[in-house]
C-alpha cells in the first residue's frame, strides 16, 4: 500500500482546520494599544512664605485629543490631605502640546489636585503646597553698648494671637539657640505682634522663630547681626 502522500495531506488538514476554528480578528485589533491617559502635576516652589505664590503645571497625554481640553484645579486644605477636595473655580485648557498651569497663593498649608474633563475625565496626582508664616523684625538699636537692652519687634502674618515667638541667636555651629520668647498680641484680622527687649552682652546674629501649627509651617524673619561696643 502507498502511503507516502498520507502526512503531509493530514498536516494540512489539520492545519485548516485550526484556522477556521481562530476566532476573527477585526481590523486594526493587532495594533498596539494606545497608552492609556494621563495627567501629571507639579508645583514650584513646594514652600512659600505667607502672601507668596507657587507655579502648577502639567501635562496631558495619551488622549486622542490632547489640546484645548479644559482642566479643572482642586485642593484639600485641611487633614487628613486628600479627603475632601473642593473645586477652587480656576480653569484653564491645555496648549497644543498638552501643557496647563495655574498660580495659586494659598493661605495655609494646601494640597492640589487637577482634573482634564477629557472622555473619561482623567485626575492628576497630588502635590502638597506647605506655607510659612511671615514674620518681621526690627531692632531697636544694631550698635548696642555691652549689656544694654534691644528691643526685638515685629509682625506674624496671618494673625496668630496668643501664640508664642522664639528670639533665637546662631552660635558658633551654626546651630540657633532661643535666648528669649515674645507672647503675640492682636494687632487685626490679618496679622499679631510681638515686641521683647533683650540684654545684650556679644555680637550675634539674631532672628525670630514662629513654630508652625495645623496650618502652617514654621516661619522666620531675615537674620539681623548686632555688633556690641564699649
Amino acid at each position: 500500500m502507498r502511503t507516502s502522500g498520507i502526512a503531509p495531506r493530514i498536516a494540512a488538514a489539520v492545519t485548516l482546520a485550526a484556522l477556521a476554528a481562530a476566532p476573527a480578528v477585526a481590523p486594526g485589533q493587532n495594533r498596539p494599544p494606545r497608552d492609556r491617559p494621563s495627567l501629571t502635576l507639579d508645583a514650584r516652589p513646594t514652600t512659600i512664605v505667607f502672601g507668596s505664590a507657587s507655579t502648577l503645571t502639567g501635562r496631558l497625554s495619551g488622549t486622542s485629543r490632547d489640546r484645548g481640553v479644559r482642566v479643572v484645579l482642586e485642593a484639600d486644605d485641611t487633614r487628613p490631605y486628600g479627603d475632601s477636595y473642593r473645586n477652587t473655580g480656576m480653569v484653564t485648557t491645555t496648549s497644543p502640546s498638552g501643557d496647563f498651569g495655574f498660580t495659586v497663593n494659598p493661605p495655609q498649608n494646601t494640597q492640589y489636585r487637577a482634573v482634564a474633563q477629557a472622555s473619561p475625565p482623567v485626575t492628576s496626582g497630588a502635590r502638597l503646597v506647605v506655607v510659612r508664616m511671615r514674620v518681621g523684625l526690627v531692632l531697636s538699636d544694631s550698635t548696642p553698648r555691652r549689656g544694654a537692652r534691644v528691643r526685638f519687634s515685629g509682625s506674624v502674618t496671618p494673625a496668630h494671637d496668643g501664640r508664642v515667638v522664639l528670639i533665637q541667636r546662631r552660635g558658633s555651629t551654626g546651630r540657633w539657640a532661643t535666648v528669649a520668647r515674645a507672647t503675640l498680641r492682636d494687632a487685626g484680622d490679618q496679622r499679631s505682634r510681638y515686641s521683647r527687649r533683650v540684654r545684650i552682652r556679644r555680637d550675634g546674629v539674631y532672628r525670630v522663630k514662629a513654630p508652625g501649627d495645623e496650618d502652617h509651617v514654621n516661619g522666620f524673619s531675615r537674620a539681623r547681626t548686632i555688633d556690641v561696643h564699649g
